[in-house]
C-alpha cells in the first residue's frame, strides 16, 4: 500500500467524450478545407469551443451569450 493521495480525475469522462467528438468534427473540417466552429456548454456552465477560423469570424458566428 502506498502513501500517495488519491487524486480525482480533473475532467470527467462525459466531458472528455464530448471534447473528443468536437475535436473529431474539427479534424474532418480541416481535412476538407471547411471552416469550423463547434463546442458545448457542460452541466456546470463551462464552455468548450474549438475552431479553425480566426477570432473575428468565430465571434461573428457564435450567439452573443456564448462569446467570451
Amino acid at each position: 500500500m502506498t502513501n500517495l493521495p488519491r487524486i480525482p480525475d480533473s475532467i470527467d469522462a462525459k466531458r472528455l467524450q464530448a471534447m473528443s467528438i468536437i475535436a473529431k468534427m474539427k479534424e474532418a473540417a480541416d481535412r476538407n478545407g471547411i471552416g469550423f466552429v463547434g463546442g458545448f456548454v457542460d452541466d456546470n456552465g463551462e464552455k468548450f469551443v474549438m475552431t479553425n477560423m480566426d477570432e473575428d469570424d468565430t465571434n461573428m458566428l457564435l450567439p452573443k451569450d456564448l462569446r467570451d
